[in-house]
């Protein structure tokens, strides 16, 4: 049976490992991690539901095990290879350095011309932000005025690009009027691209650092807390704000009026400490 996985939409290699052999198993209900280990020549059974849980590391050989018995291309396996070597990098530089490499080999296989707003659309945070601009203006073609309407402002070359680029893949479309709106008001991103969309969302996060900077205060609402809380505590404002996204999504779809700007609006909520055994 034709693996329906294609490992260029995913960023973690425990996530396809995991898709593939589902599909090993419902090709033949008698597949099983037992049986994985045999064909790969692993003496541990579990070896590949450790691997997919997060358990143990891939070694180079077992890594080559794995291509073998999930039949990889050439292509895919250099793929697989790179998807390894960036979930087990720990230094930042060598980290970021090996998710270049996916992204460009992303964009050379065939997902990327089946697929080319997948493949790109999250790769440069120019292409949302523009999208999300031409909600907002009255956009006929006139570039200058959409560079100057954007913060930080792209050049005009790239500018035509990101338009020309979103037309192609059906994100935006010219109407008999001549004016520039989206197809679809709302976007998700895949959960096989979470790398990805970790990416951008780091490039945003750095948006508004700069934002403190240069934005007077009645132009922005930037603000911290450190909160010690019990974990009853912590579980019920981590509820509340997604709660809080979600009324906002649901503020702005339900929003009579037309956009006249764009807002970036953040939300952290994370640990700064380790959590205290209690007594």
């Amino acid at each position: 049976m034709a693996a329906s996985a294609n490992i260029y939409e995913y960023d973690d290699f425990k996530a396809y490992l995991a898709r593939r052999y589902q599909e090993k198993c419902a090709a033949d209900p008698a597949y099983s991690c037992r049986v994985f280990a045999k064909e790969a020549g692993f003496t541990n059974p579990g070896f590949l539901n450790d691997v997919i849980k997060g358990r143990r590391k891939l070694s180079a050989d077992a890594r080559e095990k794995i291509v073998t018995v999930f039949a990889l291309s050439v292509n895919e396996a250099d793929f697989f290879r790179l998807l390894v070597a960036y979930a087990q990098e720990k230094e930042a530089t060598k980290k970021q350095a090996i998710f270049h490499k996916l992204v460009v080999r992303r964009n050379r296989s065939m997902f990327a011309r089946l697929n080319p707003a997948l493949s790109h659309y999250y790769q440069d945070f120019y292409y949302p932000l523009v999208r999300a601009a031409l909600m907002a203006l009255d956009f006929k073609g006139n570039y200058e005025e959409l560079a100057a309407f954007l913060s930080p402002s792209p050049p005009l070359a790239d500018c035509k690009k990101y338009v020309r680029d979103l037309c192609a893949w059906g994100l935006v479309k010219q109407e008999t009027s001549g004016r520039y709106v989206v197809t679809d008001r709302f976007l998700e991103p895949p959960a096989t691209l979470k790398e990805q969309v970790r990416q951008i969302n780091g490039t945003w996060i750095a948006h508004a650092q700069a934002a403190l900077a240069k934005l007077p205060p009645e132009k922005r609402h930037i603000s911290s807390m450190l909160l010690s809380v019990s974990p009853e505590s912590a579980r019920i404002i981590a509820e509340k704000v997604e709660k809080f996204r979600e009324e906002i999504w649901d503020l702005v779809k339900n929003d009579p009026q037309a956009p006249a700007c764009v807002m970036q609006l953040n939300m952290q909520y994370f640990p700064r400490s380790k959590q205290r055994e209690r007594s």
